[in-house]
Formats: structure tokens, sequence, C-alpha cells
């Protein structure tokens, strides 16, 4: 009997530090997988920080594209002619029959080029979704104008011709092509290929833009909880916003929502909209990014956590840490989990990119101790019913592992599913 078990994992993200949760589980799952002394290398776009993911790690020394020229960012999110190089390099030394590819994140740093390095091995190469980008140009299935969710078919004539970026129709076309250009190395509508959902209801999205479903595996990220025993948030007044500042994340519509309501908010994270808050929402507090001890010290005075994601937010890997927390949420209609938090009763919802719906949800649950005492005591409950655990999630990718190298041993590129 052939040996289906993984010698040789290589996890492929932007970065090595944890800034953004797809980093912090690319970073999780290499240390698991080097403690369960199975060979690992961390292959990252970015320079070294202050602690390596794995000893094995390969950095390429590059900056996310929003912090490089406006040129110099066209021409690397486009195709990163280093990181091409690095990665094939890699597969030519290392690569072997039970080596396994898992690609997390690449359009911040890595570009498409990483995509013409993986063709070879793409039998043992998983792409990990933790957002959108495979099958949306912009990555979130949004129209960033409208401030609403996009219910059109990915690359139709009609996505084409509708101006949804952030910035402007220039950046539309770029994405697009950046699109194309993944597409044309590393086919994944009329070819089958290893991906990994962290939400069921992502295949709808999925299959919206023509993926093939065949190989298409639900794994729901592990969530640990901010605080080791659930806190008393009835008892506190303020709401937290934890985060990237980015646009498609809604900070300021949070911040806008919580001015309405009349409620406290303070913002974990940081980002480019830092400046915007600080100049245009003087009463938010700020704390930038915490590690974990700091942020459980500063929740542990939370009422509330708001998730006002502009994109149907995959997963909310924030929001479910708050829910195990003991600490309620609330959610825009359009993630992916908001109505299972609603249905169990840990939460509230509101209109997706309507900012007075959201402040009228701020407003009941400022207002209202008994609710919030409620919705608190159901988190604790009801929270292991939605995501796993971090050895049950290394579990699940590990006979994932298996089944893709015994998926790539049958031959056939065509018949790997």
């Amino acid at each position: 009997m052939v040996d289906r078990r993984a010698a040789h994992i290589v996890i492929i993200n932007d970065r090595s530090s944890r800034v953004g949760g797809a980093s912090n589980l690319a970073i999780l799952l290499a240390k698991m997988l080097e403690d369960r002394g199975i060979g690992t290398t961390y292959f990252a776009g970015d320079h070294p920080s202050d602690e390596k993911p794995v000893a094995d790690t390969i950095h390429l020394g590059g900056t996310p594209l929003v912090d490089q020229g406006r040129l110099t960012a066209f021409a690397n999110g486009i195709y990163n002619a280093r990181a091409y190089a690095a990665l094939r390099e890699l597969v030519l030394k290392k690569d072997t029959p039970s080596t396994i590819y898992h690609v997390h994140g690449w359009s911040k740093i890595l570009s498409p080029s990483i995509f013409r390095a993986l063709e070879p091995v793409r039998r043992r190469t998983i792409l990990h979704a933790h957002d959108y980008f495979l099958a949306c140009p912009n990555g979130g299935f949004a129209n960033y104008r409208s401030q609403q969710v996009c219910s059109l078919r990915p690359m139709s004539t009609q996505c084409l011709t509708t101006q949804c970026d952030k910035r402007g129709y220039h950046e539309k076309i770029w994405r697009t092509a950046r699109h194309l250009l993944r597409e044309h190395f590393y086919e994944t509508r009329d070819m089958p290929a290893n991906i990994v959902i962290v939400h069921e209801r992502m295949r709808d999205y999925f299959a919206r833009a023509g993926l093939s479903g065949a190989c298409i595996d639900a794994i729901r990220n592990p969530v640990e909880p901010f605080m080791t025993e659930p806190g008393t948030p009835w008892r506190n007044k303020a709401f937290f916003f934890i985060g990237r500042l980015e646009q498609e994340k809604g900070f300021d519509d949070a911040a806008r929502a919580a001015r309405l309501a009349g409620a406290p908010l303070h913002v974990i994270g940081d980002g480019a909209g830092r400046a915007m808050l600080e100049m245009s929402f003087p009463e938010v507090t700020l704390h930038g990014w915490r590690d974990r001890d700091q942020i459980r010290a500063l929740v542990g005075d939370a009422r509330a956590v708001v998730v006002s994601s502009r994109v149907p937010e995959p997963f909310g890997l924030v929001a479910l840490e708050a829910v195990s927390s003991g600490i309620p949420v609330v959610m825009p209609d359009s993630a992916l989990l908001a109505s299972e938090i609603a249905a169990r009763g840990c939460g509230m919802t509101f209109r997706a990119g309507d900012g007075k719906s959201l402040a009228n949800v701020l407003r009941l649950i400022a207002t209202d101790d008994e609710l919030v005492r409620a919705m608190s005591l159901r988190c604790a409950r009801e929270a292991s019913m939605l995501a796993q655990t971090q050895i049950s999630w290394s579990e699940a990718l590990m006979n994932l592992y298996e089944r893709v190298l015994e998926r790539a041993g049958r031959g056939a590129l065509t018949g790997i599913c």
C-alpha cells in the first residue's frame, strides 16, 4: 500500500506576521505542523519580523501593494517576478511525491505569479479561500460604490462593465487583468482544483463564478476565545470593533453608527483608515494592533463586538472569538455566519450597508441590559456549535492532505477529484 501521509508541507502566504485572520491561521497551522514533527516550510512575501512562523521560513522582503508606489504596485500586483522565481526554485529543489503546497494568501504581495510556479504541482496544491479572490476580481462580491453585496456573475459582461472598485474603474480593469492572469496560470473554472472554503455557504458564491465543486472542501476555522472565562458584558458600556482599518471592513460605518446611537466605540486594529478616524471621529478610542493578552484585557470591558464589513464576510473569526467569550456580536445580514449567530441568540443583525439600521441595533443593545445578559449566556452555551477547536481543525486539514495525495496518485490531472 502506498503511504499517502504528507511528509512536507509548504505554507504560502503574503505575510509572516500576525496581521489579519488569514495570516494568523497560516502561522498557526505552520507551528502546529512543525510541532507534529512534519517538515514545514513557510514561504512569505514580506520582510522578517520578530518571530519566524517556523524554523524553515523564506522571506522575499516585499511590502504590501498599498505601501508601494502606484506604478510599482501596478506591476508587482500583476506579476511579482521575484515571487515566481523563488517559489519555482523551492519546488525544483524540495518537491517530493508527498509534498503538499498550501496557499493561504497571495493578493497583497505575492501576486498571480506564484500560480505559474505551482501549476506543475497543482495535484498537490491546496488553495485556502479565506476570501473570494479565486472567484471575484475585487475579492469581496461587493459593489464598493453602491455599498451593496454584488449579485452579478463574476467576469460576465455586466460584471466587467460595472464600476464596483473602491478606488476607480482603472483599478477594476487592473483587478480584472490580474484575475485573468491568475486563471491563465492556474485554471479553476475548467479544471478541478483543491480548494478549502471556510463556510459552507461560500459554495454558492463559487458556483456563481463557475468553479467546479468536486474538489471543494468546507473546513471551518478554529476559534480561540478572547477570554478564558465568559465576562459580564451587560455591566459594560463600550462597543468594540476589531480588525483592519480598510474600507471593506466598514470601520467608518461602525464609527458613524456608534455616534448616532450615542454609544462609545473602541477600535482594536490599524490600517489606512486610522488617520480618517482620528480626524473625523475623535470620540472613538483607538488602541492600534494588540496581542492576544492585550486584547483579552481590553474586551473584558466590551458590551458587544461590532462586525460591520461591507463584503459578505466568509467566516468572521473575530465574531466567533467574541461569542465564545460570552460577548454578543452585531453583524451585517450578508455575513455568512450572521443567520446562525442570530438564530442561536448570540447576537443581532442589521441590513448590510445601512448605517441607520446598524445604529438602531447599537442603540437597542446599549440600553437593554437584560437583552445583553440573555445573549451573553447563550453565547457561552452555543459557541462550540459554530466553529472548530485548533485540534479538530488541524486534524481536518491532515485528513485533507491525505485525500489530496491519494487523488494525486491516480495520475491523470483531469481526474484529480
